[in-house]
């Protein structure tokens, strides 16, 4: 058939629309009409979706938006509209030619993102040189996990909480397998806090409940100790101190030996005094490193920048950098330095010797169950400074800054019983535990305890008479080969402390075939497995890039995990769309009328 003038063009399709309902459909699909209500309905749902991410996060914009299945059928039928326009167009003209290939682009990068959506995931995966290879990743989708009472098979259920809230007028319904409870979630908060109480408990051992307050940072917290086969208890407060609970006290301490010493990074430096602690410190050529060395021979070195102003406990001892100067020089009697390039590296590094325990460097507060209370005794640097007797309502100061305790509850027999409730708001740029509250029913139980279950905990629901055991957190995801890490570096800008990049050396090995092969990821470059050119080309292929590091730890990193098989059809059609364009400007067709 040769080409159409417009008005032989306009008699076709009426000729069709008359003769065939087949042909009116595929007319109205392709209607103008029709892509105007599609694209109009995507245009403000991805305006709604870009105000959703600002303000709540990316995952609510992707439960209600851009993951939803409304969206995806809308997409599907923005596909079936620009299909039918298309063959609306038949027979083609030359001049139609631009116009076909954009369409098909489109809807092949539409296809693409569809499959990317259903198919593809982010996630991440954190290794650590020193230990086993992994083959999970976590995903970035919360589900939950239940555990049937009648048999031993795990269900996962997806349920991302902190985007589709549920509450109490909107709950959310999970039906257990293989019976007839169901799990009713009605409550969602973003930070859940563990709350323990000390209850009496006959049959077990002493207990205590102190209540910490501080006026100046407006603080009042409670925390339970029991003692568990008469072994001492021990819990962190807050990183400031530690609580110990044991059966009875030692013997006071006296304190270490203290040594203070100039140290040049031409030569190692042996602290000395009248009584010396017997350790050497050295400071590396370029002043970034510090090497401390106890008297059996065993070393450690620290980044200068980790132990600036900051005592760091080391080997039965703490160690501190308390000034630096990078190209030293005495002068007018006093150090300073030339420049701040490390010409001539000096520091003043200070060694106080403490009990062999190096957990005994940071403030510490014993306590031992008395008949009717407790005695106490503060240390510090493994030294004691306070001790004394406290009954039930009686209180001391810890000397941490204006922070006093005082004993709220003793039992001779006690337990803990914990329990998660809902913290206080946290601000915008602040992560807290999220969790959800919930509770099991049944037909003949409609009613049952509700109880709040936080992200990477297992919880047992109950109605009185079942048990289901429920679990909530991030999706953990296994892939078809092993993940190690073999090495980790981060090189510093030259005369700086400052890292000019991240090189992540990662060894992969596929199941079955026993395929291995090594990868490297670095800033902006990330490693791929398989890596061959048909993965890469057909995007079936898992991207490892760079995403978190430890400072104290160097032989640990956290990559970023990205599987996108849509890649190809997004590219295809990204490329089919700039062609047909192109030639839709630039192209000259031969004919007028098409």
């Amino acid at each position: 058939m040769g080409f159409l003038t417009a008005a032989e063009r306009r008699r076709l399709v009426e000729e069709r629309k008359a003769r065939s309902a087949v042909w009116r459909v595929i007319h109205w699909l392709g209607s103008m009409q029709l892509a105007l209500i599609l694209l109009s309905t995507i245009a403000i749902a991805c305006a709604a979706a870009t105000i959703a991410e600002s303000e709540f996060s990316t995952k609510v914009a992707q439960v209600y938006i851009y993951k939803a299945p409304w969206f995806i059928v809308w997409l599907i039928v923005l596909c079936v509209n620009l299909l039918a326009v298309t063959i609306t167009r038949w027979p083609w003209a030359k001049a139609h030619t631009g116009f076909i290939i954009t369409h098909y682009g489109i809807i092949t990068l539409l296809i693409g993102a569809m499959i990317g959506l259903q198919t593809g995931f982010e996630g991440n995966v954190t290794l650590h040189k020193d230990k086993p290879p992994v083959r999970k990743l976590t995903i970035n989708r919360s589900i939950i996990q239940v555990e049937s009472p009648n048999d031993t098979a795990l269900y996962v259920m997806p349920f991302d909480a902190s985007a589709a809230r549920p509450s109490e007028k909107r709950p959310r319904v999970f039906e257990v397998p293989k019976t007839d409870l169901e799990i009713i979630a009605d409550g969602f908060s973003d930070n859940l806090i563990k709350e323990e109480k000390l209850v009496p408990a006959e049959g077990r051992q002493p207990g205590v409940s102190l209540r910490f307050t501080s006026a100046r940072m407006g603080q009042n917290l409670e925390m339970p100790i029991v003692l568990e086969n008469s072994a001492p208890q021990e819990k962190d407060f807050f990183g400031l101190a530690r609580i110990v609970f044991q059966k009875d006290l030692p013997p006071p301490k006296s304190s270490g030996g203290a040594e203070t010493q100039m140290v040049f990074g031409k030569f190692a430096s042996v602290v000395q005094g009248e009584k010396s602690t017997g350790f050497q410190v050295m400071l590396s050529a370029d002043g970034r490193k510090v090497t401390i060395t106890p008297p059996d021979g065993a070393s450690a070195t620290y980044l200068r920048e980790e132990i600036m102003k900051k005592p760091v406990p080391t080997m039965g001892a703490t160690v501190t950098v308390e000034d630096y100067w990078p190209d030293f020089e005495m002068r007018d009697g006093k150090p300073a330095t030339k420049s701040d390039q490390p010409l001539n590296p000096a520091a003043i590094v200070r060694v106080q010797t403490t009990s062999s325990d190096p957990a005994d460097t940071k403030p510490t507060l014993l306590l031992a169950p008395t008949a009717d209370g407790m005695r106490y005794q503060l240390q510090r640097q493994g030294a004691t400074y306070a001790s004394g007797e406290a009954k039930t309502g009686e209180s001391f100061s810890t000397g941490w800054a204006d922070w006093s305790v005082e004993l709220k509850a003793f039992y001779p027999e006690a337990n803990i019983v914990s329990t998660m409730i809902p913290g206080p708001p946290l601000p915008k740029d602040e992560q807290g535990i999220p969790g959800f509250r919930a509770r099991l029913v049944s037909p003949e139980i409609p009613n049952s305890e509700k109880r709040w279950i936080a992200s990477g905990d297992i919880t047992s629901l109950t109605d009185g008479k079942n048990v289901v055991r429920i679990g909530y957190g991030l999706e953990l995801r296994p892939v078809p080969f092993t993940i190690r890490l073999v090495n980790f570096e981060v090189p510093r800008y030259e005369g700086t402390d400052k890292p000019s990049n991240f090189i992540a050396t990662v060894e992969f090995k596929e199941d079955g075939t026993g395929l291995t092969k090594t990868g490297t990821a670095r800033m902006n470059h990330p490693a791929s497995f398989p890596g061959t050119l048909f993965a890469n080309f057909t995007g079936i292929n898992y991207k490892f890039s760079q995403a978190e590091w430890n400072p104290r730890d160097l032989g640990e990193t956290t990559l970023q995990v990205l599987y996108d098989p849509g890649w190809l059809l997004k590219w295809l059609g990204s490329l089919g769309i700039c062609i047909g364009i192109t030639i839709m400007f630039y192209g000259k067709p031969k004919t007028k009328n098409a």
